[in-house]
């Protein structure tokens, strides 16, 4: 059994989103049975739903985050999860800084998918791109889910 937990500030956009995207490519790939995927915000108040634009931004891709409710990371989700996959390098830095022992495994979503490092923009704090930030992000995970399952299962 393989886990991957995907972080960003609120939990509130990208990582339930980037979950649910790699939660679906499992389904489809038949390796669902195999994997736990979760999501958590390294800046939030645990239990809030998504907000209704995040829902309809991933009902747009044919996706659902309805039941989602935000996490505060934890050690004990880092200590649970085999692979770490962050939206920001500020996200890399201060888990690495807090949590010595998860240092190996956490990795920027884009230097996994794409060997190049930048931020994925947060949608909450940029509206009028959160369409356009929420379509990179799930292309991107479709996109890179081989890379990500490959670093997964290594680990």
């Amino acid at each position: 059994m393989h886990t991957i937990l995907f972080v960003c500030t609120g939990n509130r956009y990208r990582s339930p989103i980037a979950a649910e995207v790699f939660r679906n490519q499992l389904v489809q790939d038949g390796s669902d049975t195999e994997w736990i995927v979760n999501s958590a915000g390294t800046w939030t108040s645990s239990g809030q739903p998504p907000p209704p634009e995040a829902a309809d931004l991933a009902h747009s891709h044919g996706l659902t985050i309805d039941g989602h409710k935000t996490r505060m990371l934890t050690v004990n989700m880092l200590a649970e999860s085999d692979l770490v996959v962050v939206m920001e390098e500020g996200h890399k830095e201060s888990i690495k800084a807090e949590f010595p022992f998860a240092r190996e495994k956490v990795y920027l979503l884009s230097q996994v998918v794409e060997g190049i490092t930048y931020d994925i923009p947060d949608p909450a704090t940029a509206k009028g791109e959160a369409r356009n930030i929420i379509s990179d992000l799930v292309a991107m995970i479709r996109a890179g889910y081989r890379k990500i399952y490959s670093i997964a299962e290594a680990d």
